[in-house]
């Protein structure tokens, strides 16, 4: 479809020699927020794959409308027993179709995606061998710069990609590792500690889920109600069925159009 039409038209136009510009960057189709947090744009499975999802998530996508090919699999999953959340501003065609739907107001997904993170977060409800062998999540940060520390702020010569955990068996900074990532299961989620550098210098530095935390502590359902406009009781209830079933987020190209979308892409990533 449009992708071949865009492609074609760029080699003709290279072939008589113009210059052409991205696609992507000309319609706002280029999902930012995801490519920045998984290093793809389009980071996921086929859409096929929607079938085995035990729920799922249409957020800033309206497929019964523009995907009419593939809404057979929401629809296959939902004989087997999924669930299927419609999140929009406006009651679409795929809402219709939906167990739930969710009003958010228009451009206020991030205050939604948060709210159900700080849920999940206060519940005990994250897998939290998944968050530190799969995610930065256990990396420590400096405190004075903000960046993560590595092996290059410990020693003359060090690696500037070598990034430390605070080991939990050790109460040190340890290096994460390279090889496995599993090994890191030791790491610490929480805490301030102290470091010295390779300068002699001393600064704090936190695992990322610490900053995280920070973060959410503003985004509790009653606080984030008013701004994004669902009702607290629903966000618990999204929150929960997303912490306990095989999720599956139905991104559409919406929210690569909105500015400051990329923020939510990653909200919806947390």
């Amino acid at each position: 479809g449009g992708l071949t039409a865009g492609f074609l038209f760029e080699k003709l136009i290279n072939r008589i020699g113009g210059a052409t510009t991205d696609t992507n960057g000309d319609i706002g189709d280029f999902s930012v927020g995801t490519y920045l947090t998984f290093g793809h744009a389009a980071a996921a499975s086929s859409m096929a794959d929607w079938f085995h999802a035990d729920l799922l998530l249409i957020w800033h996508r309206n497929p019964a409308y523009t995907a009419i090919p593939f809404h057979h699999y929401i629809a296959e999953a939902r004989y087997r027993g999924a669930e299927v959340a419609t999140i929009a501003p406006d009651y679409s065609p795929s809402a219709m179709h939906a167990d739930y739907y969710l009003g958010v107001r228009p451009g206020a997904d991030a205050a939604l995606a948060l709210s159900m993170a700080r849920v999940i977060v206060d519940e005990g409800l994250m897998d939290e061998a998944f968050v530190r062998s799969q995610t930065d999540l256990p990396l420590l940060v400096r405190g004075d710069n903000g960046r993560f520390l590595c092996a290059a702020d410990l020693e003359e010569g060090g690696r500037a990609d070598q990034f430390f955990v605070w080991s939990r068996a050790k109460s040190a900074v340890a290096p994460a590792s390279r090889e496995r990532l599993e090994a890191n299961e030791d790491a610490a989620l929480d805490g301030s500690f102290a470091v010295t550098l390779v300068d002699g210098a001393t600064v704090e530095v936190r695992p990322v889920f610490a900053l995280l935390r920070a973060v959410l502590a503003a985004y509790a359902p009653e606080d984030a109600a008013p701004a994004c406009g669902v009702h607290p009781d629903t966000i618990r209830l999204m929150a929960r069925k997303v912490a306990s079933k095989r999720t599956a987020v139905l991104l559409g190209f919406n929210s690569a159009k909105y500015y400051h979308g990329d923020l939510m892409e990653r909200a919806m990533c947390v």
